[in-house]
This record gives C-alpha cells, structure tokens and sequence, in this order.
C-alpha cells in the first residue's frame, strides 16, 4: 500500500479551545476517509501543540496514531536559528512530510487578533514553501486583512498554496478580490463532519445551553471592547439567562467551549460560567469537556442552543439543535448567513442590544421550524460540501 506523510498543522487537538480541538479531529477524521477512499496509508504528523510526542485518537469509527511536534517558529531569522540549533529533529521530520494541510486555527490567518499571531500563523507558510513542501489551505475564515504588512503577506502566501479551501461565501469572495487570478473554492468549516454520538436529556423539560464567551465577557483580549461590539455582551447574557428561568418548564446549561488550563486566562468560559452559576443557582454547569467529540455529543441533546463561540454554534447546528449564533466577526455571518442562508443569528457589531435580544426570543419560540430549516440544509447543502470536500483531498493527494 502507498504511503504518504501528511502534516496538519494550526489545528491542536489538546487545546482547550475546543473550537480549534475540533478542526483537528474532523480534519484528521476527513484525511482518514480519503485514505481509506484511496487505498492509500496516511502517516499524521500534527504540528503546533504540546501533546505526547505519540497518541492515538478514537474519532468515530476510526482509530488514529499521530506525531506530535512542537512549534515556535515564527517566519523571522531569529526563531529559525532557535529552530534549527535547539529543535532540529523538528526540523528534520518537517522535510519528510509530502504534504501539509493548514487550517489557520479556523480564524487566525488574519489580523483582527493582532500582527504578532498573523506573522506566527503565515511564518510556517514561509517555511514550508521554502522547503518546496506542498500546501492546502483547509477550509478556514481568510482575512480580513488590515495592516499593509499583513496584506502583502498573506497575499503571497495565499498565491504559492497549491489548494486554497474558504469556509465561507465572505472569505471566498475577499480572496477573488485580492486575487482574482487563484482559483478557490468555497466549502464550510470541518467541524460540521465531527461525529459524535446522540446525548439524551430529560425530555419534560425544553433544555436550553447558553455558551459563555469569556473573551467577550472580558472585552477582548485588550479588555476594552477590542471587537467593537455595539450589543453589551453582558447585559444580552443576563438578559437571556432571566428570560429563559422565567419559564419554569425551562432548564438553562451554561456550557464552557474554550476551557484553559489558566483558570483566570481572560477567554476562559469556565470562568464565568461558574461566576454566572453562583448568581444564578437555578442554572446547571454543563460537563467539562475533555475533547470536542463530548462537547458536541453533549450538545446535541438540547432542545435549544445559542452563544458567541462559532464550533458551539456549528456543534449545534450540525447535530440538528435550533442555534442562535451570536457573531462578533464576519466568520459567524459569512458561514450562517452567507454560505447557510440560515438568517437566525444575532450580529453583535451592528446591532442595538434590543434588536438581538428580541430576535434570539423569536428563535426560541420558532425552534419547531428551526430544526426543520437546519435539517433541510445539513441534507440539501452541507452533505453536498463533504462529497466536494472529500473529492478535492483526494485529487491533491493523488496527483
């Protein structure tokens, strides 16, 4: 049987983002189901994270060995060298990969979190294009880009890629627009591919999970509103928390999606959820996840779903439970609202905090044909976007 090293990297499965634990294992469950589709025998190599320097993960009906390398190699001479001096069988085992599949942290290659995270996810571009290394940008959110610095980058990265893949109708069209020569192809988030298994609730109650956003309950990591926020992200959790305990017939999980090792880092949701809880007794903490596989498992047995991480949201929907994102970028509105048509979703830049509460009540109470809505769309639209997803891996991989 043929074999080929596949690297994947920006995509940590041992991360307490659970968003970015999820494009690792549906990336890696995706690979498996070319490989087998193939006949061809995938060695995994996952770059960027601090887990065991060998595992084995159990995604759906596959089991899965990867390698593990670290990474801090930023794109600037100075981390080369620390590279090349201290870590060279990182080095070493980079030049054997055949092909690497980048998938940016979903959101990352971009400058809305600052340059110094853009430089860090575009410098391993650099690299392995300098190894003549072959590359697919995975389906991810692509810009925006802002600074000039970022721009020109991201633009020459985005040219010597051999596949680029946009998650969303939004990234699909910047990228024809600053580069209107790169073919590209608009398919959605891997995380809809994440399989998990069917959680079971007490069906006399309407089970409603809010996810808490710890980055947006602090304002950002610049704590001063860094996303620009016109809806008060505090005031439209409290708001949602009264309204649903207002119904006794009602229970309210509050459910942690980014669970970070550092109780008191500012994206921590668990946080606040346990500080939310202490208010508010009546509600209930939902699990700590250890892998994104519980998390949407766990969620797919609510009858009801809303918050402001995006895999939450896409846990939700991809499972078949009435969402109601709350999107602080254009990632959330390019993804539901653009590539999904699903137009229940509440834009926390652009709108008043009234206007997204009373529409996040009108979800709620509209969840019946919801459920139908997404239904419809997982098995006219996202089914369609797995078989181009799964026939596009194959083709690069082939050939």
């Amino acid at each position: 049987m043929k074999k080929i090293n596949i690297g994947l990297i920006w995509a940590n499965p041992y991360n307490g983002n659970l968003g970015v634990g999820a494009l690792a294992y549906s990336s890696l469950y995706l690979l498996e189901k070319v490989s087998k589709k193939e006949n061809i025998k995938f060695s995994y190599t996952v770059i960027g994270n601090s887990g065991p320097t060998n595992d084995t993960l159990d995604i759906g009906e596959y089991r899965i060995k990867i390698t593990n390398i670290q990474w801090d190699y930023t794109g600037t001479f100075k981390t080369l060298i620390k590279v090349a001096l201290l870590k060279w069988n990182q080095i070493f085992k980079s030049i054997k990969l055949d092909l690497v599949f980048d998938i940016g942290e979903g959101d990352s290659f971009a400058d809305i979190y600052g340059i110094e995270r853009f430089r860090k996810i575009n410098g391993s571009k650099r690299l392995f294009r300098s190894l003549g290394k072959k590359q697919v940008i995975l389906p991810q959110t692509i810009g925006p880009f802002y600074s000039e610095e970022a721009q020109e980058a991201a633009k020459k990265s985005i040219n010597k890629t051999q596949l680029v893949l946009a998650r969303d109708r939004q990234s699909f069209a910047y990228i024809a627009n600053i580069l209107p020569e790169k073919k590209v192809h608009e398919l959605i988030d891997v995380a809809f591919f994440l399989p998990f298994e069917k959680n079971k609730l007490n069906s006399d109650k309407v089970n409603i999970g809010i996810n808490v956003s710890g980055l947006l309950w602090n304002g950002g990591y610049t704590k001063n509103n860094q996303f620009s926020l016109k809806t008060d992200f505090r005031e439209l959790i409290t708001r949602t928390i009264d309204y649903f305990l207002s119904d006794k017939r009602n229970v309210v999980y509050l459910v942690a999606h980014v669970i970070s090792p550092n109780y008191e880092r500012v994206e921590n949701d668990l946080k606040v959820c346990h500080e939310l809880n202490k208010i508010y007794p009546s509600t209930r903490l939902a699990p700590v996840f250890k892998t994104p596989i519980e998390a949407k498992s766990f969620i797919s047995g609510l009858d009801f779903f809303t918050g402001a991480r995006m895999h939450a949201c896409i846990a939700s929907f991809s499972s078949g439970v009435p969402v109601y994102p709350l999107a602080y970028s254009r990632k959330f509105n390019g993804l539901f609202g653009d590539t999904l048509m699903y137009e229940f979703y509440g834009d926390l830049v652009n709108s008043e905090i009234d206007h997204v509460f009373n529409n996040l009540k009108t979800a709620f109470t509209q969840r019946g044909e919801l459920k139908e809505k997404i239904n419809f769309i997982l098995q006219n639209e996202v089914s369609k976007k797995e078989t181009m997803l799964i026939d596009l891996l194959s083709e690069i991989i082939t050939n």
